[in-house]
């Protein structure tokens, strides 16, 4: 009976190689767990700036269809907000008649090369070029019915 409450009494507690152990087990979910939000954090940001770079790509489309910029080539041109990012267009014919195909391309290069991103969009349009031939032919032909009416 002696020697069984003296196991009991020396057993009570955790030993050193316990503790050390689940030490050893909670560093390592430490370590995991920070890989694992750094990661997010980078996965974040380039999320960020792949939507910021379809914003600028469509709003650059959208200009040069409006015609506040012209629908010529542009190769690595800087927006005037942001000098770290470039925008191109690529003007050539489409795969109709009378029709030109559109490429704009964003590129954002940040500090480091996890922070790039870069986006393209690509759109058919009619041709100006055409659509102002056919107003003229059809000016140059109401102004004849007006002088044969004459």
């Amino acid at each position: 009976m002696i020697r069984s409450r003296r196991q009991s009494r020396l057993r009570a507690g955790l030993t050193l190689l316990e503790v050390l152990i689940s030490l050893a087990i909670f560093l390592g979910a430490l370590t995991a767990l920070s890989q694992l939000i750094g990661i997010g954090s980078r996965a974040a940001v380039q999320a960020q700036l792949r939507t910021h770079a379809i914003l600028k790509c469509e709003s650059m489309l959208s200009e040069v269809l409006a015609g506040a910029q012209p629908m010529e080539a542009v190769t690595q041109a800087s927006f005037e907000d942001d000098e770290n990012w470039k925008w191109s267009l690529n003007v050539e014919p489409g795969a109709y008649d009378n029709m030109l195909m559109l490429t704009v391309t964003v590129l954002y290069m940040g500090p480091s090369e996890s922070v790039s991103t870069s986006y393209q969009l690509t759109r058919q349009v009619r041709d100006p070029a055409m659509l102002l031939d056919a107003a003229n032919t059809v000016e140059s032909a109401t102004e004849m019915t007006l002088e044969e009416q004459l």
